[in-house]
């Protein structure tokens, strides 16, 4: 089964995202986390996800991009519920930290996300993303952030069409 949880920053998708992999019947659990820590604030919010997770059974692993190698850590990925947490960072990730990631273009870099998170949706039992949206301002962002948001909305709309089951957790709606 392929779940999306989409939401604003704080709207509660993470403990959402793991109160539906406890309930899947897999007996393993991945935390695939992609944030890659800049600052103390950083370190807070993976120091608060961890104490969430605490005692729940997830294996934590830990992948700022390229996230389809992870597959070769999965043991029984038939017998696995992943967590993915968050497409904004991954997505972020790809396109400012990944030195392939920042030759790719635009729909390169959408199509890049989006196919290896399908790798991962066909070969787990279950998987979980979670994933921001940002709203569109074309006057209050740089250029680059306009871009970063672009991809991350379309990155969102594909993984939408084929997630099976979606939580929207996005402010209004």
């Amino acid at each position: 089964m392929i779940y999306l949880v989409i939401g604003t920053s704080n709207s509660g998708k993470s403990v959402l995202a793991e109160e539906l992999s406890m309930k899947t019947d897999d007996p393993y659990r991945v935390y695939l986390a992609t944030m890659k820590i800049y600052d103390d604030a950083g370190k807070e919010r993976v120091e608060k996800h961890r104490r969430q997770r605490e005692g729940k059974g997830f294996v934590t692993i830990e992948k700022e991009y390229g996230i389809a190698e992870t597959l070769a850590q999965i043991p029984d990925p038939q017998k696995t519920t992943v967590l993915l947490e968050c497409v904004s960072n991954l997505a972020g990730n790809e396109m400012f930290e990944n030195p392939e990631g920042k030759n790719l273009t635009t729909i390169e870099l959408i199509d890049k996300v989006v196919d290896e998170i399908k790798q991962l949706s066909k070969k787990v039992n279950n998987i979980i993303i979670v994933t921001n949206e940002y709203e569109r301002d074309d006057e209050g962002y740089d250029v680059s952030t306009r871009r970063y948001v672009y991809i991350l909305s379309m990155i969102n709309e594909k993984l939408s069409a084929f997630s099976e089951k979606i939580y929207d957790l996005r402010k209004g709606n």
